[in-house]
């Protein structure tokens, strides 16, 4: 009937309200949810019904999930029927940030943060809403409370807002970030071209006016100085990172109309690789680029080079969404005005005054471990040394899986950051053959507390090891929930470096703690494929980078997460990360087909699965090498002139 069906269905304009199949015999709009007045709504064919509930977002579908489980007729009443509605003023102030950060609706007082959708991400957007509308809490509370009124409990009064420095009108210099001390240490030894070097790549469709982008482009660097630092250091001296005000971008073009397709991929992969073996010179600002490649009277491929030290995941999608902005009002005739975004000198600042390691948290954490758990070969004497070009693969999980993720997550109190890292965790320590990993894991670094903080354009990110001990014997949600804690407790140390870490506690001699990364990727303002701004169409944005090390996984959320990994072919062979994407499959199938499953079982499900992917690809691999040979002996021998005798 898909697609066929020409019967009515009302879907309400209000997401509040969840959207209902008429009954029988029930003329449109004469019955309102539970029987009360009727609601705003549209009527649609059934076809454009499907297909609107197909685009909603993952917490408008899960909002209507729990109707639908209250109510399986469709005629759900409100949110919780039985819950209290909010009460306090406390109450009412944090059910109004949830609601228009967690796009839902209806929001009781005893509603659980986790099962509305919430994750780390949305904890630092909603600590900082919470904080602009006179509220002061954490994100720890969010977690740990849950409940809207047992988090509005946890709330006080906010105090006034901590000052934030201006850059001022000339060069201006500040100390590093702890992410931007290990991204230099590495990319100044020069061992490893184009380490650090990001290229967010798109196609661009339609009249491309390239004075007006280069406009929007200069526009948003002079407005944000993060964007217009360099670097610098000296021995005897820690490094600084110095703003530029006369920082000038370069859009350079190259017109390739008169191009085979084959040829443009061609030519793009080699500039690809030109481009980052090229590098920046870290004193000179600023440290980004763009190059504009003509490939249709309307089609244009576009590349945005910048070196890491100056973005993390975040801002980047902060800066690609003011440049399109300023050049759709430069389109339209206005001025650039790109918005004025909080300074990141307020975290450089601040991050000065927390120059402090808590030695006894690192030794609780770390203490014991019995060795670093290595996923690649033996490389160069620095584990981080890799490969110029990297190797990549994807892997998208299946709709009902991610279908399934999401609720598993909502009804036990997790995130799916937690069930991604736990599924790294059980497979590294398979692969390695040890009970208790570490590996690394990126925190956003985005103080939740300081002004401004969710729409501040600099590197926040830092990457710090995270232990998880995968031989106890509990069940997969509570070992889940712990790894979920050890998580949310690594917030606190995000200003500590990686390096001081290792070195404050006598760690990670013979290169480092660990081989492989974990990424989680939620951006609140993301620019997503199919984007339209000023007549041009953005499709196909995907950013390369080689972060140093071997391995580093990332993961999407949403309806059908991805699973990215990024590589050292010379460390890792392809046939081997390709498995180990294939067992995340695995994982995520059995964790959310049984929660009650014990670790052990889990853990012994996944090793069986694992020796059957493995003994297959030694076979396959068996077959290649046989071919080769029976090639090899069939083939004419040659003299050293290369002529048959």
């Amino acid at each position: 009937m898909r697609g066929h069906d020409d019967r009515v269905g009302r879907l309400s304009a209000d997401w509040s309200v969840p959207p209902t199949r008429l009954p029988a015999g029930d003329p449109a709009g004469s019955v309102g949810p539970g029987g009360g007045p009727p609601v705003p709504h549209e009527e649609v064919t059934m076809s454009e019904y499907d297909d609107r509930l197909a685009r909603l977002s993952d917490n408008q579908r899960a909002l209507l999930d729990r109707w639908l489980a209250e109510d399986p007729a469709g005629g759900a009443g409100p949110l919780r029927p039985d819950g209290r509605p909010p009460r306090t003023e406390a109450e009412r102030i944090l059910a109004g940030v949830w609601e228009e950060v967690l796009e839902t609706g209806g929001i009781g007082a005893d509603d659980d943060y986790f099962a509305l959708g919430g994750d780390s991400v949305h904890a630092i957007v909603i600590v900082a809403k919470a904080r602009q509308a006179g509220l002061a809490l954490t994100a720890h509370d969010l977690f740990e409370a849950r409940t809207l009124a047992a988090v509005a409990r946890r709330a006080a009064p906010a105090g006034p807002a901590e000052p934030v420095p201006d850059a001022g009108g000339g060069a201006v210099r500040y100390p590093l970030t702890p992410m931007q001390q290990g991204m230099l240490y590495h990319s100044a030894g020069g061992s490893t071209p184009g380490a650090y070097v990001v290229q967010v790549c798109c196609r661009l469709t339609g009249d491309l006016d390239v004075a007006a982008f280069r406009t929007a482009w200069q526009a948003v660097l002079s407005a944000n100085p993060a964007l217009a630092v360099s670097f610098h250091w000296s021995d005897g001296s820690p490094p600084e990172q110095v703003v530029d005000p006369d920082a000038r971008v370069t859009v350079d073009t190259a017109d390739w109309r008169d191009r085979t397709p084959a040829e443009r991929d061609d030519a793009f992969a080699r500039f690809l690789d030109t481009d980052r073996a090229a590098g920046f010179d870290l004193a000179r600002a600023p440290l980004m680029r763009l190059t504009l490649f003509r490939e249709g009277e309307h089609a244009y491929r576009c590349v945005w080079t910048h070196h890491h030290l100056v973005l993390d995941g975040w801002s980047q999608q902060l800066v690609l969404r003011d440049v399109l902005d300023c050049y759709m009002r430069l389109r339209a005739g206005r001025g650039a005005e790109p918005p004025a975004r909080p300074s990141f000198t307020g975290h450089l600042r601040r991050l000065e005054r927390q120059d402090g390691i808590d030695e006894e948290f690192w030794r609780d954490h770390l203490g014991g471990l019995p060795a670093p758990s290595r996923v690649a070969g033996p490389g160069c004497r620095d584990g981080r040394v890799v490969a110029v070009r990297r190797a990549e693969h994807r892997h998208r999980v299946s709709a009902a899986t991610g279908r399934e993720l999401t609720g598993f997550c909502r009804r036990h109190g997790l995130t799916p950051a937690a069930v991604l890292h736990g599924g790294w965790a059980v497979l590294l320590s398979l692969h390695c053959g040890q009970d208790d990993v570490v590996f690394g894991t990126t925190l956003s670094g985005r103080p939740e507390d300081l002004p401004g903080v969710t729409e501040c354009v600099g590197l926040f990110i830092n990457t710090l090891p995270l232990r998880v001990r995968c031989g106890e014997d509990t069940d997969v949600v509570d070992w889940l929930h712990g790894v979920q804690s050890d998580l949310a407790a690594l917030w606190d140390h995000a200003h500590v470096p990686l390096s001081r870490v290792e070195r404050g506690l006598g760690l990670g001699r013979g290169g480092g703690l660990f081989d492989s990364i974990m990424v989680v990727e939620n951006f609140p303002a993301a620019v997503a494929d199919g984007h339209e701004a000023g007549g041009l169409r953005v499709t196909e944005p995907r950013a390369l980078v080689d972060e140093g090390y071997p391995l580093v996984l990332e993961a999407t959320t949403g309806d059908r997460p991805v699973l990215h990994a990024r590589y050292d072919p010379h460390r890792l062979a392809g046939g081997r990360v390709q498995a180990l994407l294939a067992a995340f499959d695995d994982y995520l199938r059995a964790v959310t087909a049984d929660p009650a499953r014990p670790l052990p079982d889990l853990r012994a499900v996944l090793a069986r699965d694992h020796a059957r992917r493995d003994g297959a690809a030694r076979g396959r691999r068996r077959a290649a090498d046989r071919t080769r040979l029976t090639l090899a002996r069939r083939r004419p021998a040659t003299t050293t002139e290369g002529e048959t005798p």
